[in-house]
C-alpha cells in the first residue's frame, strides 16, 4: 500500500518546474506581445503618410521670404547683397594685412625671441631683461610702435648702443643680415601682434630707409635719445 502511494506523488522537483513552467510561460508571452506592440506602434510613425504629414507642419513652420525690392528708379531684379567683408583690417587706413607677411614676419622673429622672448615681452634675467618689450601697454615698445616707421627702422637697421643696465642685452645690427622684405614683415608682425595694431611696414619703406640711413655712423648701435634727431635730418 505505500509502494503505491510513493508512486502516484509527484517528487519536489516535478512540482517546482510545473510551477516555473505555469508562471514562465505566461510571463513570457505577455514580454513578447509588449516588445511587438512596441515595435507596432513605432512602426506607425515611419508611414509615408506620417512622413509626408511632419514635411508639411515644418515647411508652414517656416517663414515666406521676402521678394527682393527692385532697384530705385528701374525695374528687373535687385542686385544681390555685397557679403560682409571677412578679413579683419588693420590700423593702417583699413587695409587688411597680406597673412604671407605676417607668417614670413613671425618666422624672422625667432632670431629676435633670444633677447626678446618668445612671449614678446623680454626674457627676463634676474631683477633685468634682455631686451626691451613689445607689448603696446608696456612704454618701451614706444619706438616700435611709432607712427614714424622710420624709427622702428632705424633701430633694425643700425641697432641700439647698450647704455646703463635698464637691459641686459645689445640690440646689434640687422641691416647686412635682414633683406628689405624680411625686415618690412618682422615689424609688420610685431606692430600687429601682442595686443598691438599699427601700420604696416613695406618693402619700399624698409628701402628708402636703408639709402636714408646709409652714411649713419654708429658701429656700437644708435643712442635711443639720438633716434628723434636722426630721423629728422
Amino acid at each position: 500500500m505505500s509502494d503505491a502511494t510513493t508512486t502516484t506523488e509527484e517528487s519536489p522537483i516535478a512540482k517546482a518546474m510545473n510551477s516555473v513552467l505555469m508562471l514562465g510561460v505566461p510571463a513570457f508571452l505577455l514580454v513578447m506581445l509588449g516588445l511587438f506592440g512596441v515595435f507596432f506602434i513605432a512602426g506607425m510613425g515611419d508611414t509615408p503618410e506620417e512622413k509626408e504629414e511632419a514635411k508639411a507642419e515644418i515647411a508652414a513652420a517656416q517663414p515666406a521670404e521676402e521678394p527682393a525690392a527692385p532697384a530705385p528708379g528701374g525695374g528687373g531684379d535687385a542686385p544681390a547683397a555685397a557679403p560682409a567683408a571677412a578679413e579683419q583690417a588693420s590700423a593702417d587706413g583699413g587695409a587688411s594685412i597680406d597673412p604671407a607677411v605676417m607668417e614670413l614676419g613671425k618666422s624672422t622673429y625667432a632670431t629676435c625671441a633670444a633677447c626678446h622672448g618668445p612671449d614678446g615681452r623680454g626674457l627676463q634675467v634676474g631683477p633685468a631683461k634682455m631686451a626691451p618689450s613689445f607689448h603696446g601697454d608696456d612704454d618701451q615698445a614706444g619706438v616700435l610702435l611709432a607712427e614714424n616707421v622710420e624709427k622702428p627702422i632705424l633701430v633694425v637697421l643700425k641697432g641700439i648702443q647698450k647704455e646703463g643696465m635698464d637691459f641686459m642685452g645689445i640690440m646689434a645690427p640687422l641691416g647686412a643680415s635682414l633683406s628689405d622684405e624680411q625686415l618690412a614683415a618682422v615689424l609688420t608682425y610685431l606692430r600687429n601682434s601682442y595686443g598691438n595694431s599699427a601700420s604696416a611696414v613695406t618693402t619700399e619703406d624698409v628701402a628708402k630707409a636703408r639709402e636714408k640711413f646709409a652714411d649713419v655712423n654708429a658701429p656700437a648701435g644708435v643712442k635711443r635719445g639720438e633716434i628723434d634727431q636722426i630721423v629728422a635730418k
